[in-house]
């Protein structure tokens, strides 16, 4: 009797699950039908992203977090906090093994590790708790699912895009090294931090960007080199006298991997963690034309070359005193920026809902007050949080169908997995392998791997007493494919591009089925092994 109630338990976490991800596949093949009939397009994806990711995602998290807000929230799962850190080591571990066992070059070491490492944590999560409901109980306390997927994401933010950046720096220099010690002249790599969206913008033309007085070689060459058989760096580089063959590229970078830049840029999200809050936080008219760019992606992370390199090229002290002061000049907005994608809306409305939860009682009851809504009346701001749940409504139609009309480039001719490119005969090849590598270790050993972690640490540390709404979002992050930002990193640090195309579109195009199955474990698992609520004791 046990085990039938056993398979009949894990036959309805199945059903939920799977009824999950149909519900998003669903929303996902109208934006696919919209984007093929022309009624979505790049600009209008942008604009559904801009507003899902920066008004209706805030709004969600807000409504949702404001009515748990409390101090035994914090007890409860303030753990959450570092959860983001160990799924992040135990993702970059895991493509980095699965890599390196693949035969990747050690070049390519930090865009896998980094791809495998930091997992989707706001737009697929959310659709997923939303879509399973009442499948996830809440707490003894009374807190969602969704509340603590809300502490998870306070800290992801600042893992993903603190030590990301370091990651795929670290390949950049890693190419450096390995074209000096073949005696190849590395100048015409693109600088550090240099994005190919700014290839043939208006934004570089006269703008010394290699240290030599003018456009970098790689923007400002003809043709580029390719090796064939081997692994150079993930960029264009010069030719040079003696190459094996040349190719024109017409102004448009390839990378080694022979992928072109609108392959590289079809998987990036729409609305990046680097537009947050700028439809929020200002008043300024966005340009919503994706063939214009924004500046932040017209400009070198870095900037140029350093003060200290300057002074090597002989530059004058008229030349680096005008440096400096526009830098001094720059620093506010520079800091803003930073502030700005450490901070996006979205963190920002769950911090408030804390602060609200956390502050003197009739502060949050002026927000919301159980008491008067069961009497059929809301209180003085009750308007404020009833527009919040209206429009954090709309945030998984709308992100699911910017998604599924992305999702149709991704797949199409011009996405990164398509058989074109001029990289050699085995380019592509060598490019699907990689990234294969980073799927299987983001998908399916990091979920495996954290799961068994989870078990060790709720036996050791936790003591059994956390329960199934805090154990399923830190689990279904865990699951999840490499975030599309990931990709947009990658741009514009100036390294791994076709390594976070490739692998981010060939997780996106899996997701249906895996999700189905991983999740299905995970949470199975969780009731009957982790979950202090639901198990079966």
């Amino acid at each position: 009797m046990a085990g039938e109630d056993a398979g009949g338990a894990v036959a309805a976490i199945t059903w939920a699950v799977l009824s999950a991800v149909l519900k998003i596949a669903m929303l996902v093949l109208v934006g696919v039908k919209l984007e093929h009939q022309g009624v979505l397009n790049a600009a209008k994806r942008k604009a559904l992203s801009a507003l899902a990711m920066d008004v209706c995602l805030p709004c969600l998290l807000f409504a949702d977090v404001l009515p748990d807000a409390n101090l035994k929230l914090l007890e409860e799962g303030w753990e959450l906090l570092l959860w983001p850190l160990i799924y992040g080591a135990v993702g970059a571990a895991s493509g980095l093994a699965l890599c390196a066992l693949a035969g990747t070059p050690s070049q390519h070491w930090g865009a896998a590790a980094a791809c495998a490492a930091f997992p989707n944590a706001n737009g697929f999560p959310v659709s997923i708790i939303k879509a399973l409901g009442s499948a996830l109980p809440r707490s003894p306390s009374g807190f969602s699912a969704m509340t603590f997927l809300a502490i998870v994401q306070l800290t992801d933010g600042m893992v993903k895009y603190t030590i990301g950046p370091i990651v795929f720096r670290r390949d950049a220099r890693a190419v450096r090294r390995a074209r000096i010690r073949r005696g190849e002249d590395h100048e015409g790599d693109l600088p550090l931090g240099a994005s190919l969206r700014s290839v043939g913008s208006p934004s570089t033309e006269g703008r010394p960007i290699d240290g030599h007085g003018g456009l970098s070689a790689a923007l400002r060459c003809d043709s580029y080199r390719i090796q064939e058989g081997e692994v150079l760096g993930d960029v264009p580089v010069p030719p040079k006298q003696g190459s094996v063959r040349q190719r024109s590229f017409d102004g448009e970078g390839l990378t080694e991997f022979g992928l072109r830049v609108k392959q590289c840029k079809c998987v990036q999200p729409d609305w990046s963690r680097l537009d947050s809050g700028r439809l929020v936080w200002s008043g300024e008219v966005l340009d919503l034309d994706p063939d214009h760019g924004q500046d932040n992606l017209h400009w070198p992370l870095l900037d140029a070359d350093s003060l200290a390199d300057k002074q090597k090229q002989n530059r004058s002290i008229l030349l680096l005193a005008t440096e400096l002061g526009r830098r001094l000049r720059s620093s506010g907005s520079t800091w803003f920026d930073c502030v700005r994608e450490l901070f996006p809306p979205q963190v920002v409305a769950v911090l408030l809902a804390l602060a609200l939860g956390l502050g003197p009682a009739w502060l949050k009851h002026s927000f919301y007050d159980p008491k008067l809504v069961a009497e059929g009346t809301q209180p003085i701001l009750g308007w404020v949080y009833g527009t919040a749940r209206e429009l954090g409504g709309g945030f998984v139609p709308l992100q699911m169908i910017s998604l599924g009309g992305r999702m149709l480039k991704v797949v199409g001719p011009s996405g990164p997995l398509a058989a074109t490119g001029e990289a050699g005969p085995r380019g592509r090849e060598r490019l699907l392998r990689i990234a294969a590598s980073v799927g299987v270790a983001r998908m399916f050993v990091a979920p495996f791997v954290l799961y068994c972690l989870a078990l060790k640490l709720d036996a050791v540390w936790l003591r059994g007493a956390r329960p199934m709404a805090f154990w399923a979002p830190a689990l279904i992050v865990a699951a999840m494919p490499t975030a599309n930002n990931m990709s947009t990193m990658a741009d514009l640090i100036g390294s791994g591009r076709s390594i976070s195309a490739a692998s981010t579109a060939m997780q996106l195009v899996s997701s249906p089925v895996v999700l189905a199955a991983t999740l299905t474990a995970l949470l199975a698992g969780a009731k009957y092994h982790l979950a202090v609520d639901v198990g079966d004791d």
